[in-house]
């Protein structure tokens, strides 16, 4: 026996398969979590595995949702966002002109500090979308909300995905996904965020979703305003490379 042939055990993956733009997607089955945002997105790295940003998130919060499908993994994101919460792999700087939103494929959450003046030289020669002001740039790794494209707080379902700190988090497709899955919930969705007044110092924070804590027939959560080391609850599903 050498070392090439040593015994060993090979178990199939199970893979999370969804819709997603014009294709599909697919995370691995088992999330990673519970523990903060950074300490979930190293975990997820160290499978090999993408993180999830808001753009994932939105396609397997939907079809867990919305779907039909009726499968334990399906069970298991709705019983993690009632329960505890879903960690999107965003960095958000909440300024008093707009919110900033970008990617964060390598989960430095709040770790280093995001730059206006870098963002916007991002943004350079970034479409604005027909309602709203919200820019994406090439890439679609950074996008900015202006202020007045977006309200805090509780919104109707189909009004929910028309806000604008939503649709630059999630994309407009993930934002019409989050709102149909919001129409599910006794409950109004909420969102959350940061106001920052003209004057005051920009503000940084990550995202997640949930679904009211422990309320059955909650309602959607859609938080923009999370820091990345203090909550130690949260769970992602890893995007398959």
């Amino acid at each position: 026996m050498t070392r090439d042939n040593l015994p060993r055990i090979e178990r199939g993956t199970t893979r999370i398969i969804v819709p997603h733009e014009a294709g599909e997607i697919a995370f691995i089955h088992p999330s990673q979590g519970p523990h903060n945002y950074q300490t979930v997105g190293r975990g997820l790295k160290a499978r090999n595995l993408e993180l999830p940003n808001g753009d994932y998130t939105a396609s397997l919060i939907h079809a867990s949702y919305c779907s039909g499908v009726q499968a334990p993994e399906f069970q298991e994101v709705r019983d993690t966002m009632k329960n505890k919460w879903i960690w999107v792999f965003n960095r958000n700087l909440w300024t008093p002109n707009g919110l900033y939103v970008v990617s964060d494929p390598e989960a430095k959450g709040l770790s280093e500090k995001l730059d206006t003046k870098v963002l916007e030289r991002k943004l350079k020669g970034a479409k604005e979308l027909s309602w709203g002001g919200i820019r994406f740039s090439k890439d679609g790794s950074v996008r900015f909300a202006p202020k007045d494209s977006y309200d805090l707080g509780e919104h109707k379902p189909e009004e929910l995905a028309k806000q604008g700190d939503v649709v630059a988090s999630y994309g407009i497709k993930g934002a019409e996904k989050l709102g149909e899955v919001a129409s599910k919930f006794k409950y109004k969705p909420m969102t959350f965020g940061v106001n920052v007044n003209e004057g005051e110092n920009s503000e940084q924070r990550v995202a997640s979703l949930d679904s009211t804590w422990n309320i059955d027939d909650g309602g959607l959560y859609v938080y923009g305003n999370d820091w990345d080391g203090s909550y130690y609850g949260g769970f992602a599903f890893g995007v398959s490379k």
